[in-house]
């Protein structure tokens, strides 16, 4: 009898190992080696207040009284002129989206998001600040608020191989699509996605063990962005995401961030 030692272990990103332990420990390695992603801070443009008079959206005087008015209600500046009806939703996104060199959104029907273009979890979607809202030729176009979320921009791109295409929205939209994604389908069961925030580095090699013996054969991709390493399986079609704190005494400030971020 011959015995084919290849369709009897794990694949793991084409590799083939000898048993679940041989995965989680080749897991342990790539987390404890894993790269960061971009998060060097992108050259600021000009301050908002600066390009809102300079295109001539508000005066100098508006722009002092809301200035003035911030250091009460701690509002944003293009939430505190809307406040005080100097400027439109429009003409402070429209001033954002120049500041930013990104394109805006004036208005967006949840409804875009409720079968979740992108097939991320709620989490993630959370976690990211920025919801999928339409995939046309292979790239990825994402909702986000300012200031945008260059880091969760490049670690989407990373982790799902694909182009993502940024677009402003005012807070509120944003918001009111975060709250839509997905709510039209039974969550990970329908999206193929999933979500799970685990201890630290040897749960979540262990994770990814158990990810491989049940399926066979997966694809791991892993990326650090903090204030998680970000880690996504896939396999048969459906996405396990993990999201690893760097240290074991960081869980409960990371849950307490990841539980804050998906209330706001």
């Amino acid at each position: 009898m011959i015995v084919r030692w290849a369709t009897l272990g794990l694949h793991v990103d084409g590799a083939w190992f000898c048993s679940n332990a041989c995965v989680e420990a080749d897991a342990a390695r790539r987390l404890r080696e894993v790269r960061r992603g971009d998060i060097s801070p992108h050259a600021p443009g000009v301050r908002l207040g600066a390009l809102l008079l300079h295109q001539g959206v508000v005066t100098s005087r508006q722009l002092g009284e809301a200035l003035e008015a911030q250091r009460t209600t701690g509002l944003r500046l293009g939430a505190q002129l809307q406040t005080l009806g100097h400027v439109s939703r429009e003409g402070i996104l429209r001033a954002l989206s120049a500041q930013n060199g990104i394109s805006y959104l004036a208005t967006i029907d949840p409804a875009t998001v409720r079968t979740a273009p992108g097939r991320l979890s709620v989490n993630e979607v959370r976690a990211l600040g920025i919801v999928p809202f339409r995939e046309t030729d292979d790239t990825l176009l994402v909702a986000c608020a300012a200031p945008v979320p260059h880091s969760a921009i490049g670690a989407l791109q990373a982790l799902t191989g694909r182009p993502v295409q940024p677009y402003l929205v005012a807070d509120e939209d944003f918001e009111q699509l975060a709250s839509a994604y997905g709510s039209s389908i039974d969550g990970a069961t329908a999206t193929g996605s999933d979500t799970t925030t685990v201890r630290d580095i040897p749960d979540g090699a262990s994770r990814i063990a158990a990810l491989a013996a049940a399926a066979g054969k997966v694809t791991v991709k892993e990326l650090h962005v903090d204030p998680f390493t970000w880690v996504r399986v896939a396999a048969n079609g459906r996405i396990s995401t993990l999201l690893i704190p760097p240290y074991p005494h960081q869980l409960k400030e990371n849950a307490e961030w990841l539980a804050a971020t998906t209330r706001h």
